[in-house]
């Protein structure tokens, strides 16, 4: 098992109370450390740009690729480059574009129609450069985000692309994924988004792309979101959403 991963679902509070939010492998850990727990250190499903923050944020950095994954890009299995677009991570920073995030009176779940209209020309952007729509996931905290999403992108999902929840991808992969964080809102705070094993799931389910679509002014007052910021602005992934509207023709001929 791993600890790092989505918690069990419990719904009843004696239960959790009772101590069944936590599962059998975590508490033989917590007892007995390393004398029964060894961490499988070598991944066979991430470019090791898309591995690094996971890493260090969660396993103490003792992560290792695979020689079959450490470098595979896009690219490599004939999709078209995006000099827009470059690298295997980008985080796309919405901070200013009045992406506002809203719920319903007859639902609970949150949504952000806007950020939504912004990753679905994304996911096309994606799929024009020739990534096969049953490679491509898309992924959302929030069911009511994952509804507007896939009325937005109807057709690509008749083709194949996957979107869902955190919950839906555990345990799966895909070549690229889009991560649509949603929260963008005044008071600044990740609110559900601070589950970082549930975004610990969400960041390594890609194997050669993944593009994070969030806000930054919300996300800054987390550490674990803030760190990730740091590690993709290190890394040259960080674009404003300000700098074109994802429509532009600047993808390169095949």
């Amino acid at each position: 098992g791993d600890p790092c991963h989505l918690p069990p679902t419990v719904l009843d509070a004696v239960a959790a109370h009772d101590g069944l939010t936590s599962t059998v492998f975590e508490r033989l850990a917590q007892q007995h450390g390393e004398r029964l727990v060894r961490l499988l250190d070598v991944q066979y499903r991430m470019h090791s740009a898309l591995m690094q923050f996971p890493s260090e944020s969660m396993y103490q950095g003792k992560l290792r690729a695979a020689p079959e994954a450490s470098a595979h890009t896009l690219e490599q299995i004939g999709v078209r480059a995006d000099p827009l677009r470059p690298g295997t991570l980008v985080f796309l920073d919405t901070a200013g574009k009045g992406y506002t995030e809203e719920r319903s009176a007859d639902d609970p779940s949150t949504k952000n129609p806007a950020q939504a209209e912004r990753v679905a020309v994304e996911v096309r952007r994606l799929l024009a450069r020739g990534v096969p729509a049953a490679e491509l996931g898309v992924i959302t905290p929030y069911d009511a985000q994952v509804r507007t999403l896939r009325e937005l992108l109807r057709d690509a999902c008749a083709s194949g692309l996957e979107i869902a929840s955190v919950d839906g991808f555990q345990g799966r992969e895909k070549e690229a994924i889009v991560l649509d964080l949603v929260r963008a809102h005044e008071d600044a705070e990740p609110r559900f988004l601070r589950d970082v094993r549930r975004m610990n799931v969400a960041l390594t389910r890609a194997k050669r792309f993944l593009m994070v679509v969030g806000d930054s002014a919300t996300l800054a007052s987390d550490t674990y979101y803030r760190a990730f910021m740091d590690a993709a602005d290190r890394a040259g992934a960080s674009l404003s959403a300000w700098a074109d509207d994802g429509t532009e023709p600047c993808i390169d001929p095949p």
